[in-house]
This record gives C-alpha cells, structure tokens and sequence, in this order.
C-alpha cells in the first residue's frame, strides 16, 4: 500500500550549484556519514500527497521517532489519529477508527525514504543528481540505477548541516508525496518500548 511504500522519514547548502556528479556523490556521501552517526532524532513533520490523475492533495501532521538500527514511529495527529511503526523487523500500520493494522515485513526494504531517515547505504540503489527547485534552491536528486515499477525519483532537502530537512518522493503513476521535518531533536535516548507494537484486542490483522 501507498503509506508502506512511501515511508519511512527528509534547503540543501549553502553553497554554488553544480552539475557535477562527483559533486552530487560527495554531497550523498556527507548526508551518509552524518546520519550515521545519529543514534535517535524526534521531528515534528507534515506529510502531503498529491494524486497525479485527479490532482487531489492530502495534508497530514504529527511527531516522527526514528532510532537505529531500522526503527521508526509516526504518530499521525491531524486530521486523524493514526500510528505507523517500524521495530527492525516488521511494519505495522494502524488506523485506530478502521480497528485493522496492516502487517508487512520489513526485510529487504531498501526504498530511498526508509534508507534516508533510519539508515542504510543508498549509493549502490540510487544515482545522485543536483538540481535547483522552483524557488532556484539547489537539492539532491536520486534515481532508481535500476527500472523501479513503483519510484520514479526522490528529491533530498538539507540544512547546513547536512539534516534532512524534506523529502520528496514521484512515483512511476505521477503521484508526489512530500514529507517536511521540523524542530529536529538528535540523540535524545528514546526508549526501544515506542518502537514495540502490541495489537489491541479486538483488532483485524492484515498482511500488507
């Protein structure tokens, strides 16, 4: 399903754009290193998706938790409560008015949010690219190096520090989602329980 392949959790440089790929691989490689070296971060964030045959938009808000290795929780606040969370094995995806949780394996997923936000190498997986967005901001641009039935591209925004600021995922059917990160907060020692999903009695589990 759509949530499951976008998740996962995110203004480039100040420095002169180039076209240059060496540029593009160093840039990709600094963003590497530094997540790499975060052991857990608190967001805020707003995700949105825009559907490219009806050009609908959805909004979305809540709090991202992400801790390594492979862990993650979004909880969605508005405009209803749902909880995404990723505990290194499995994804469990539940809407608590729908009474279901969606369960998928979490193994092998290597798509470029995931990768990003909780850690792993995406060199090898993506080609980098610079490039400027409307505003003439330059961002990191990554592609599939192999054809991808479900991505397109994924477009990278950073700080000075080199933190993920924005994501922004196409997919092959034209459809954007965009993830915003605000109030980043690293190394705040979250506890392994949120990362733990327990399905409430009376739930419909569903393999996703």
């Amino acid at each position: 399903m759509r949530m499951l392949r976008d998740l996962a959790l995110a203004i480039l440089l100040l420095a002169p754009l180039t076209a240059s790929a060496d540029a593009a691989d160093e840039l990709l490689a600094r963003v590497e290193r530094r997540h790499a070296a975060v052991r857990d971060l608190e967001a805020r964030f707003t995700q949105s998706w825009r559907s490219g045959a009806l050009g609908r938009e959805r909004v979305e808000s809540g709090v991202l938790r992400i801790k390594r290795p492979g862990r993650m929780r979004w909880d969605y606040e508005k405009p209803e409560q749902k909880l995404f969370v990723s505990d290194g094995k499995a994804w469990y995806f539940y809407v608590p008015a729908e009474r279901q949780v969606v369960v998928r394996e979490q193994t092998g997923d290597r798509r470029a949010p995931a990768l990003l936000l909780a850690g792993g190498s995406i060199a090898a997986q993506f080609a980098p690219a610079l490039e400027a967005d409307a505003a003439g901001r330059p961002r990191l641009r990554l592609r599939p190096r192999a054809p991808d039935p479900e991505l397109d591209r994924v477009y990278v925004d950073l700080d000075g520090s080199d933190r993920i600021t924005g994501l922004e995922v196409h997919d092959a059917q034209g459809n954007v989602s965009r993830f915003r990160f605000e109030a980043l907060r690293e190394n705040r020692g979250l506890a392994d329980e949120l990362f733990r999903f327990t399905v409430p009695k009376g739930v419909e589990v569903i393999a996703g």
